[in-house]
């Protein structure tokens, strides 16, 4: 097995408990992710960070991601434009649990990750199970209209 390959500490319980359904389908989703990211940086760094955590961190990483999740759903049942500056801190917010957490994250990355969001049904029915229909598109319109903000934000010199 290569030292790159995703691996939890976690027992079998702990990754049910902190994982849901995702732990009964662990094997096939981590080899899917291996086979499509293997080579790639983002999947050594998240392989050797997971690796390292606990029940508290993934307890962590769950609060987290579901405030996350319940901004979204509140600013879409508000009528918030994707393109709003709340909704752009949103995605600030996404981008930063990602590279915290998981990888390094920059905001072209998190474009092209967002694609995954609204083409991959996985993807989809993760997002949306907490938020609402569309919350997919809507997040990545988001992602789109942060990442513009972030590239027209002055650079301060060092």
């Amino acid at each position: 097995m290569s030292d790159k390959k995703i691996r939890s500490p976690l027992s079998d319980e702990e990754k049910r408990e902190v994982w849901g359904e995702w732990a009964d389908r662990e094997g096939e989703y981590l080899d899917e992710v291996e086979q499509r990211w293997g080579d790639s940086t983002a999947y050594a760094q998240s392989a050797k960070r997971v690796a390292t955590y606990g029940k508290k961190q993934w307890e962590q990483i769950n609060r987290d991601n579901a405030a996350i999740e319940a901004r979204i759903r509140e600013l879409m049942d508000a009528g918030a434009d994707p393109s709003s500056e709340a909704a752009m801190d949103v995605a600030e917010a996404q981008l930063q649990h990602i590279a915290r957490w998981f990888y390094d994250m920059t905001h072209e990355f998190h474009v092209q990750k967002s694609y995954l969001y609204v083409e991959d049904p996985r993807f989809r029915a993760g997002i949306e199970a907490n938020t609402r229909p569309g919350a997919a598109e809507w997040l990545q319109e988001a992602i789109k209209a942060n990442a513009a903000r972030a590239a027209e934000a002055p650079t301060t010199a060092g």
